[in-house]
């Protein structure tokens, strides 16, 4: 490095040693320069951050403002409330049971596959058609989206598989419940599929019956700790 670089590195690199502070003097100058400008500024400042703030809120009002009356707000929080008041008890125990079946499963290596999935689907949606709807139909008039049915109908399929030791459908059952139900449901047909259909509307009312205590079980052993009570 010649003479004249030297110069030129050491005046930009020059330091205050006075004080201790080993800060360039590039920099600190440009730091005074903005903080005296924000204090010369301040409700210049402000006024940007509120007209940002108010940005926000404006292009993400969803996320804070449900609807209007009037012109006023109806916020999403007053909703949380209202919902929580009315569904709250059910909605946690409802995701606290998904939670414990989950960790159940998973404890014992049981997945349910997509495929799995998708078969439990079709014959669903047999037993829909069979009842005059499509399943489309079926998911609006129980207000679901089909993600939601199919997160559902996985749900189920763990339950069956923890519980499959506790539940079996025998043959004879299911010839007895097309016999007794032919004059109800004449659309209950004798065939593979009528007695698959009849098989899975059996196991799931057995299920179901037996699925209380199963949970309240689990519920016992799961190291569950309520902290909200609705």
């Amino acid at each position: 490095m010649d003479k004249k670089e030297k110069i030129q590195s050491h005046e930009e690199e020059k330091v205050l040693t006075t004080s201790g502070n080993t800060e360039p003097v590039k920099f600190r100058e440009a730091t005074n320069f903005i903080g005296q400008e924000l204090k010369k500024n301040k409700g210049l400042v402000i006024a940007l951050l509120v007209l940002g703030l108010g940005a926000l809120i404006y292009n993400y009002k969803s996320l804070f403002i449900a609807a209007t009356v009037q012109g006023k707000p109806v916020y999403r929080w007053e909703v949380i409330k209202v919902l929580e008041s009315q569904l709250g008890e059910q909605a946690l125990n409802n995701l606290i049971e998904k939670k414990l079946i989950a960790n159940e499963a998973a404890s014992k290596n049981i997945v349910v596959s997509d495929d799995e999935v998708n078969i439990k689907i079709k014959t669903i949606e047999d037993g829909i058609l069979q009842g005059g709807q499509t399943l489309d139909q079926f998911l609006v008039q129980n207000g679901m989206t089909e993600t939601e049915f199919r997160d559902q109908v996985k749900h189920i399929a763990l339950i069956e598989k923890l519980m499959e030791d506790k539940v079996t459908v025998t043959e004879e059952e299911i010839t007895a419940y097309i016999e007794e139900n032919k004059e109800s449901f004449p659309e209950i047909t004798d065939d593979a599929q009528g007695r698959s259909l009849v098989k899975e509307s059996l196991k799931q009312n057995k299920l179901s019956q037996l699925y209380v205590s199963y949970i309240e079980e689990l519920r016992t052993t799961g190291n569950v700790n309520v902290i909200v009570n609705y």
